[in-house]
């Protein structure tokens, strides 16, 4: 039975992208916020969708606002035979200092931010070590061995039940994404996930979890694998096939969040978020 999606008063949205807002308003109550400043970060009825440089600075001056995710090294913790590959996260201090020593390419990027400084890409060990020293010598990067995925699909999760989904395609321009749908694929992802959820995947009670069917993991047989983790508040919703269960789950990743859960900003994200905080 599907989760009953609880009624939003409004939900911020930081963007400048007006059709974000014009899509939101057809399914709750928006409006938009520019990000110029941190306006409405201290209303403790506030609800937001915002990027991480922007939430990185409202929470720095307003601690009473709580957002939720995974955390940076939950994919560590997870079996290979839900992730399909080995998944190590280090600060980049470390893995500048080690990289090359490593004797192949692997695939690196940062667990919980974006930045154009650290793309996500396979990078051999000079690479990763060049790119890694540019970085604050605590920020954590995630390394893990190169895989493809042939099908992905976004996945809202609140309180252990998938509650929306939307395939993702990176080749291609968005436009094109509804002509490469396989509604197949998406209802044996969905399902598998919730398989792995009802087993006791341990996630946070409002989260995104992007999976994907591959076809050659490196670790154990062919199948749908856990791609990563993301926070519900800054997820592109994408196709999403339930935009009323997207804004719950974006609502409940910031309402009474369990300290384990606490998003923190990493020490990248304080370096782009000084603008706001001045004003």
């Amino acid at each position: 039975m599907p989760i009953p999606a609880p009624v939003i008063a409004e939900l911020t949205v930081v963007t400048h992208a007006n059709w974000r807002v014009q899509q939101l308003c057809e399914h709750t109550a928006a409006r938009q916020h520019f990000g110029m400043d941190l306006d409405g970060a201290d209303d403790p009825c506030a609800l937001f969708w915002c990027p991480g440089a922007w939430a990185a600075a409202a929470t720095t001056r307003y601690p009473q606002l709580r957002l939720s995710s995974a955390g940076p090294r939950w994919l560590d913790t997870l079996p290979v035979a839900v992730t399909g590959r080995e998944i190590v996260t280090r600060t980049a201090g470390a893995v500048a200092e080690t990289a090359t020593g490593v004797g192949s390419s692997v695939f690196a990027k940062l667990p919980e931010s974006k930045h154009d400084c650290f793309a996500a890409a396979v990078r051999t060990p000079r690479e990763l070590a060049d790119a890694c020293a540019r970085l604050p010598v605590d920020e954590p990067v995630q390394l893990s061995t190169p895989v493809q995925f042939a099908y992905e699909l976004r996945c809202w999760v609140r309180d252990g039940q998938v509650v929306a989904s939307s395939p993702y395609f990176v080749d291609v321009d968005r436009q094109v994404w509804p002509q490469r749908q396989m509604r197949t694929c998406d209802r044996e992802g969905r399902g598998w996930l919730q398989s792995v959820l009802d087993a006791g995947l341990d996630v946070p009670p409002a989260v995104v979890l992007d999976i994907g069917w591959c076809a050659a993991p490196a670790t154990g047989p062919p199948g749908w694998k856990i791609v990563e983790a993301n926070a519900a508040w800054s997820s592109d919703w994408y196709l999403a096939d339930d935009m009323a269960a997207v804004c719950a789950t974006v609502a409940a990743s910031q309402r009474d969040v369990p300290d384990r859960w606490l998003w923190r900003p990493s020490p990248l994200l304080f370096t782009t978020c000084r603008a706001p905080l001045r004003r």
